[in-house]
């Protein structure tokens, strides 16, 4: 949260006034070029739809959130001594983008996307093809602008790969945190155990994804995790319990913040005078929100969805 004095709190993170400030400014570019990134990719994703059935997954996450920006920037001057002015510099993901296709026409498909982004000006700084990985399947791409050098990432996957991946979240969220630590209690060999137990959870959800045929021609081959077969069958359940905890903080942080939005846009809607001819724009829209919802609702009962990234599986044979 930005604080009075122009600094920022968070987690147990904190950055300066200046250090927010750049931070800031940062996400703010990326702000200003997602519209017109996003009408690129919709077109790429058009072109690709016809010829080998590609699909845009989650625009609406197109451009990442400013306060999680802001942490990452805090953790990497906190854990790592890493300047705020660098992180800006290379962050490469605060406009990013996922296609996926079917494994049969997956390759082809992310070539021809390919082409597509260099005909726009756009050249690759990063490819990461990791599916021989156990735990992460997928390839992972970075593009630069050659004349503005703005930046985004692009991940490719097939629809049951990006769904692993999804439900994946919260163990990625435990592997890459404080949290597998903070459970070992400073026992650094427990640590990894605890770590190759979300390795093998998470590869639980990758087992029936098909490896797309040709993909092996698509950037650079990375196997970045492998599988430990003597990890403890309960150090597989502590972290699938910590899985569970972290996806309901997770639900209820979404919550929180979409009441949050709902509340500011409600006092918007209450200014008087020269504002209340600014909001009339917010008004308009909540009020077509409203009238394309309420057939849904009449004819679709209201349900409780099944959590997203509950393991199907049993975990591994040990």
């Amino acid at each position: 949260m930005t604080e009075p004095t122009g600094g920022w709190k968070g987690e147990g993170y904190e950055l300066s006034p200046e250090q927010n400030r750049v931070v800031t400014q940062r996400w703010e570019q990326a702000a200003a070029a997602r519209d017109r990134m996003d009408a690129m990719m919709k077109d790429v994703q058009q072109e690709t739809a016809q010829s080998h059935g590609g699909k845009l997954e989650g625009l609406q996450y197109s451009l990442k959130d400013v306060e999680s920006f802001r942490r990452k920037a805090a953790t990497a001057v906190q854990d790592k001594k890493v300047p705020v002015e660098k992180t800006a510099r290379k962050v490469n993901d605060l406009n990013r983008y996922t296609l996926t296709f079917e494994p049969d026409s997956y390759t082809e498909g992310v070539e021809r996307t390919y082409e597509r982004l260099r005909e726009q000006g756009y050249e690759p700084t990063a490819e990461k093809n990791t599916w021989q990985d156990p735990v992460y399947k997928g390839v992972n791409t970075t593009w630069r602008h050659t004349q503005s050098e703005e930046k985004f990432e692009l991940q490719f996957h097939t629809p049951d790969g990006f769904k692993a991946k999804m439900e994946n979240h919260e163990l990625y969220e435990i592997s890459r945190s404080n949290d597998i630590d903070e459970l070992a209690k400073g026992d650094e060999e427990l640590a990894k155990s605890y770590l190759d137990a979300a390795n093998h959870l998470q590869n639980e959800r990758y087992k029936n994804v098909k490896i797309p045929p040709g993909q092996e021609r698509i950037g650079e081959q990375l196997i970045r995790d492998k599988l430990n077969p003597r990890v403890p069958a309960e150090h597989v359940e502590l972290i699938r319990q910590k899985e569970a905890e972290k996806r309901a903080e997770n639900e209820a942080k979404a919550l929180a913040k979409a009441e949050a939005k709902k509340q500011a846009e409600q006092a918007a809607l209450q200014l008087d005078g020269p504002e209340q001819a600014r909001s009339q724009d917010l008004r308009n829209k909540l009020a077509a929100t409203a009238r394309a919802e309420k057939p849904r609702q009449a004819v679709e009962p209201p349900r409780v969805e099944p959590l997203r990234t509950r393991s199907r599986g049993r975990g591994p044979s040990l």
